[in-house]
């Protein structure tokens, strides 16, 4: 009896001496999810809308069975494209989502919903349904940009052979059909196909052969309509005496200046007009009621800053972006405000390009220094290192070494969580309480003793080994804070040689600054894709 009394205050006296090591070390049972924290973590609902859709328009199958008419096929596919290309916006109620983001975590609501431009939530979803919310055209995700595409080199389409052709191109609406000459009259059907759900809708058309072209007008002014989805408003656009203005409705465009619209959806619309010598006008046109008039008066870019430019020879020409300001030495020439790239050319030599910051009532002085040579040789053959490998060169292979060395940090960090892991079906005492229940299991003192030990012996030597591989791989974290290790030592030596390379190959020419043409237009518009205009930047030049 004395005995069995000794035996348990010394297993109590074991346990008391051995509490303090399973207050202060965490407990090895909560593994992965301890580690990252997981069951501490909420996220809130996030959406995220389509925003383009494509419409694809293919050849018509002629059913004549007179090859004479076959060039009618591709022949109306360009009529349509020709009458629907100017349709830039559609509308639909149906939303299509393209990511979901589930709310998870203990308390998803109570989360501040941090929602980025173009992500929502079911309740502002449903605000947007009932009209309690307002926004621009260009926030509301059921106004979509419309892009059509002709495909008049492809085979007409039938039925079966449509929908591979729709994935191969990524179409959203596809329109296709067939033609039949019935004596002096041609009987034309075109179906248009909606991704969505498999939807087709049929237009009829019956019209002489000498006006098949012309008279496709009532089936094009259907399929419009039928792709909008909503009522549309009258807009009309004039910028007072000038003309050919560039107009640009919610990003994309529409014409130019005098313009009128008859099929500009209902809305808050932003409006652009830009045109080359004058400032852009932007502002926004509220269509929901009624139609809309605007005459917009474009102001002249005001020329507030002086220019003084000087050139070692004198005689090189001078241009400020893309415009001719004379030739050296030029004495307080009026300019444009802001920031601006010079540029020195003179035959036989080396073109010089100078940023320079035009200030409002200053006159800036610019002195350029040329180098006789060939520009093209010398701005291809500029900074080599080794080779041909430039300071760019390295610094992009630097950061190639930054993505190795993160590869070699995430295998070891995993296999030191698979060492801990791996000894979790051998481990039972993962806290005080799994301990106590082993001592009272256990029929005597050396039974709980050799117990104990041998399975910390296990944990000791898996968590030696997860050591071991945490202290080749380092680790960083929020609550882990900074371990160093080989692995996170490379991540850093590359990201530091790589920011070295690119900071040597720097120059006086690497920040550009200046004026660039830019397209006005999306790529698929036709007619006017020469068109351009310029917009003044300062970038740094990688030229990777």
């Amino acid at each position: 009896m004395k005995l069995l009394f000794f035996r348990k205050l010394s297993a109590y006296v074991l346990l008391i001496c051995l509490s303090p090591l399973f207050v202060g070390i965490p407990t090895y049972g909560n593994g992965l999810d301890e580690y990252y924290r997981f069951p501490e973590y909420s996220s809130p609902e996030k959406i995220q809308f389509e925003k383009e859709r494509k419409l694809c328009i293919f050849p018509l199958r002629n059913l004549s069975g007179d090859t004479s008419l076959d060039f009618y096929s591709s022949g109306y596919a360009s009529v349509l494209y020709s009458g629907l290309k100017s349709l830039v916006q559609i509308y639909d109620e149906s939303l299509i989502p393209k990511s979901i983001q589930h709310p998870f975590g203990p308390n998803p609501s109570g989360v501040t919903s941090n929602l980025r431009e173009g992500e929502w939530d079911y309740a502002g979803l449903e605000k947007l349904k009932k009209g309690e919310l307002s926004l621009n055209v260009s926030k509301d995700p059921r106004y979509l940009v419309l892009k059509v595409q002709p495909y008049e080199s492809e085979t007409a389409p039938d039925e079966g052979f449509l929908i591979p052709i729709s994935r191969k191109y990524d179409c959203f609406y596809s329109t296709y059909g067939e033609f039949e000459k019935k004596g002096e009259e041609i009987r034309i059907s075109i179906r248009m196909r909606s991704s969505k759900d498999g939807s087709k809708k049929e237009f009829f058309h019956k019209t002489s052969i000498r006006r098949s072209y012309q008279e496709l007008g009532p089936v094009i002014e259907e399929i419009r309509k039928t792709l909008i989805g909503k009522h549309t408003k009258a807009l009309s656009i004039k910028t007072g005496n000038q003309y050919d203005s560039l107009v640009f409705l919610d990003g994309n465009y529409i014409g130019k200046t005098p313009l009128k619209r008859n099929d500009v959806l209902s809305g808050i619309h932003d409006i652009r007009i830009t045109k080359n010598g004058y400032s852009d006008w932007v502002g926004q046109v509220d269509l929901r009621e009624s139609a809309k008039d605007l005459d917009i008066v474009l102001e002249k870019d005001k020329k507030e800053g002086f220019l003084s430019a000087d050139s070692d020879p004198q005689g090189a020409k001078v241009y400020l972006g893309s415009e001719y300001l004379g030739v050296t030495p030029l004495a307080k020439v009026p300019v444009k405000i802001g920031w601006n790239r010079l540029r020195f050319v003179l035959a036989d030599h080396v073109d010089q390009f100078k940023g320079v910051e035009i200030k409002k009532g200053e006159v800036s002085e610019i002195k350029a220094k040329l180098k006789e040579g060939e520009s093209v040789s010398y701005y291809r053959n500029k900074k080599y290192l080794f080779l041909d490998h430039t300071y760019d060169d390295f610094a992009i292979y630097s950061l190639y070494g930054s993505l190795f060395f993160y590869a070699g940090y995430y295998y070891f960090n995993l296999r030191a969580d698979q060492a801990l892991e791996n000894a979790r079906p051998m481990v039972q005492i993962t806290n005080i309480v799994t301990l106590q229940e082993l001592q009272q299991s256990s029929p005597n003192l050396q039974t709980f003793a050799l117990s104990y030990f041998y399975q910390e012996s296990i944990y000791n030597d898996a968590r030696n080994k997860s050591d071991y591989f945490r202290s080749i791989s380092g680790r960083f974290g929020k609550h882990q804070g900074i371990q160093g290790g080989l692995m996170l030592y490379g991540i850093g030596t590359m990201l530091l040689l790589s920011a070295t390379f690119y900071a040597l190959g720097l120059d006086s020419e690497t920040l550009e600054v200046g004026v660039a043409p830019v397209k006005t237009m999306p790529t698929f518009v036709r007619g006017i894709e020469g068109q351009y205009e310029t917009e003044s930047y300062a970038k740094f030049n990688m030229r990777f």
